[in-house]
């Protein structure tokens, strides 16, 4: 399956940020069969779908200190119309169940993902390597679940 190969391509690199581009390829390869919805809805869709409650909550204590971390600073909208992750982080925050805490986590994913395909982030910046290291382990995670 195509997923499975980007998430094989993103483990074959040492280089955070392309790492971060092809596992990011593999999850996008599972929502794309989602017809209906943004992107982001569709995301969320195939977290509900193919996550049970007991993986959500799972992965999100296994990778507690990357989840910290990107919930630590708002990631800003780099297109400058104001915007940043800040609501997702407070929905996170308050969320009932693991579920809707992974989805809100992987909004906080999905604007570094566009920031970084539109060219707003730097692969030599200290806080965009990080971030975009501390996703590899919940994509990677997601996206193993999600082909099981």
């Amino acid at each position: 399956m195509k997923a499975q190969e980007w998430l094989d391509r993103g483990h074959a690199t040492s280089d955070p940020i392309d790492a971060f581009s092809n596992y990011y390829k593999g999850l996008n390869n599972l929502f794309s069969s989602i017809t209906s919805g943004s992107e982001r809805d569709k995301i969320k869709k195939l977290i509900q779908d193919k996550i049970p409650e007991k993986n959500a909550s799972q992965i999100l204590e296994a990778h507690s200190k990357n989840v910290n971390f990107l919930l630590s600073t708002p990631v800003i909208d780099m297109r400058g119309n104001g915007k940043d992750t800040s609501e997702y982080i407070a929905s996170y925050n308050s969320a009932k169940d693991d579920i809707e805490k992974l989805k809100n986590i992987f909004m906080v994913i999905y604007q570094i993902r566009c920031n970084l395909e539109h060219g707003q982030k730097s692969p030599s910046r200290e806080r965009d390597i990080s971030l975009c290291q501390n996703t590899l382990p919940l994509l990677d995670s997601v996206i193993t679940s999600s082909l099981k």
